[in-house]
């Protein structure tokens, strides 16, 4: 999940770093950033979005996303998508990713919420109070 900070003539990458729960590193790669750019006042980054919702995982050598989908009992593709990677992306030592605390997600294809509903087995008000900001589109990650 990502979120987006608006830069202040104050900030530095570390102090947004700490401000976010992330790390110096983690927010350059969100942003494409290169060691020796600057931050510009009112400028927009991208930044990780964390709540008691999901636990920080952070990989250790040898990993990868499919593994740690296993580990966890998380669905592989959900997994990628909560953490906007795809099959073809590598992750790397140190990296900091994000696993689902207490629900288990699900990506959505070209259905209607009553698709989801049938399809999981939920009734369609547990899956709405679960997912307030709900909009069905495709790739999005339901929560259930």
């Amino acid at each position: 999940m990502y979120g987006i900070y608006q830069v202040s003539s104050m900030d530095t990458l570390d102090s947004i770093a700490k401000e976010t729960g992330s790390t110096v590193e983690e927010l350059k790669k969100l942003n494409g950033m290169v060691s020796d750019m600057s931050l510009r006042p009112g400028s927009f980054l991208i930044v990780p979005k964390y709540d008691s919702s999901y636990e920080k995982y952070t990989v250790q050598k040898g990993d990868n996303m499919y593994a740690i989908a296993r580990k966890y009992g998380v669905d592989y593709q959900s997994l990628l998508k909560l953490n906007g990677l795809d099959d073809k992306d590598y992750i790397y030592p140190n990296e900091t990713i994000l696993i689902p605390r207490g629900f288990k997600a699900y990506v959505t294809e070209e259905e209607s919420l009553e698709d989801i509903s049938s399809k999981l087995n939920q009734p369609l008000g547990d899956i709405v109070s679960k997912n307030p900001s709900l909009i069905v589109k495709s790739d999005q990650v339901i929560r259930y």
